[in-house]
């Protein structure tokens, strides 16, 4: 976005809002897609390059979307119209924001719920990496009650972890689902020049 953002409006002027919107809703998309696989052992460079393709999505789409805004406005009216628009922008995204956090606590606990019941010790495999851990815990000096609770704790963490992932993994899914629904409403942009460039995206 630091890279792109500069140069959105030499962008706009070439391309239109519809197109830059378009292409940074797909970008932006696919990122989502991509970040929507994620184990417990993705690491930074599994991470990376999802980010930068997010981060050229969405500078695309915040400069045409902003320059856009702003071209039918008569100059007078520019800094009530600006207020307006950050004060829209900001209470919708601290929404989806809220919602986004809702989704995951709720899809994690949910997550939480049907792995610890897979894992219970009617499980053989659950069952033996129980006993391997409390065995191995036991072997350092451990009584074996408290070899067993730090065993059960452990399993309970790993199971804490994978459901985050997954719930991640379905909420990151989600937002992609929600930028390919926005792409029909590209269609009512209207195009305007971008006179300031960046300056409006800026603020």
């Amino acid at each position: 976005m630091a890279v792109l953002m500069p140069i959105g409006g030499k962008f706009y002027n070439k391309l239109g809002p519809k197109v830059m919107v378009a292409s940074g809703l797909f970008l932006s998309a696919v990122s989502f897609v991509q970040l929507a696989h994620m184990t417990v052992d993705t690491g930074f460079w599994d991470l990376i390059w999802p980010q930068v393709l997010q981060g050229a999505g969405f500078s695309l789409v915040f400069v045409a979307l902003t320059t856009a805004a702003f071209a039918s406005i008569e100059r007078p009216k520019i800094t009530a119209a600006s207020g307006l628009y950050n004060v829209v922008r900001t209470v919708f995204g601290s929404i989806g924001i809220a919602v986004a956090a809702s989704q995951l606590s709720s899809i994690t606990q949910s997550n939480h719920a049907l792995l610890a019941e897979r894992a219970g010790m009617a499980n053989p495999a659950a069952t033996t990496w129980v006993a391997q851990a409390t065995a191995g815990m036991m072997r350092t000096g451990v009584d074996p009650y408290t070899a067993r609770m730090r065993a059960l704790r452990l399993l309970d963490a790993t199971i804490t972890r994978q459901s985050v992932v997954l719930a991640l993994n379905r909420v990151f899914i989600l937002i992609a689902i929600l930028f390919v629904i926005a792409l029909p409403l590209v269609l009512l942009l209207r195009a305007g020049h971008a006179e300031g460039e960046a300056e409006f995206a800026a603020e």
